[in-house]
């Protein structure tokens, strides 16, 4: 089980990035069940921000298209919905002890947690650098890799 990151749904939506092709390929794949992958709320939210804002997207989605790719996402039964759990903020916590920098991004590391609590241990995402701290999870650039 792998949970996709924003950065891949944000480049599936977006057709004049470099990387639409394999996080369309990756997206559809999911969502058909030939990939099994999940989502979280935290990253559907993250989506709606960056690709409501008019300055990192353009066009820019509007809040009622972001809502429905949103839906889309959420009521597909190809990807398992990852939510938090009542332990999650307590692990977050604790794998905030094994930050040795003094930035933190408490959102990755809460992402991380939710991952860990709901036994997903790999994670698509181009922004490596925030997750490869967690020792307990296999983090793979897709555009990478496969690109």
């Amino acid at each position: 089980m792998v949970l996709f990151d924003t950065n891949l749904l944000v480049h599936a939506h977006v057709i004049s990035s470099p990387y639409h092709a394999i996080a369309r390929r990756l997206r559809d794949e999911a969502s058909v069940g030939r990939l099994e992958a999940c989502l979280s709320p935290q990253v559907l939210c993250e989506f709606v921000t960056v690709c409501t804002n008019p300055r990192v997207i353009q066009p820019a989605l509007t809040l009622a298209e972001a809502r429905g790719e949103v839906s889309a996402y959420w009521t597909s039964s190809g990807f398992k919905k990852v939510l938090p759990k009542e332990t999650t903020i307590m692990r977050m916590l604790h794998l905030m002890t094994k930050i040795t920098t003094s930035r933190v991004d408490v959102f990755d590391i809460f992402l991380a947690a939710t991952m860990l609590d709901n036994d997903v241990r790999t994670i698509y995402t181009q922004n490596v650098k925030d997750f490869v701290v967690f020792k307990e999870l296999e983090v793979i650039n897709p555009f990478l890799s496969q690109g």
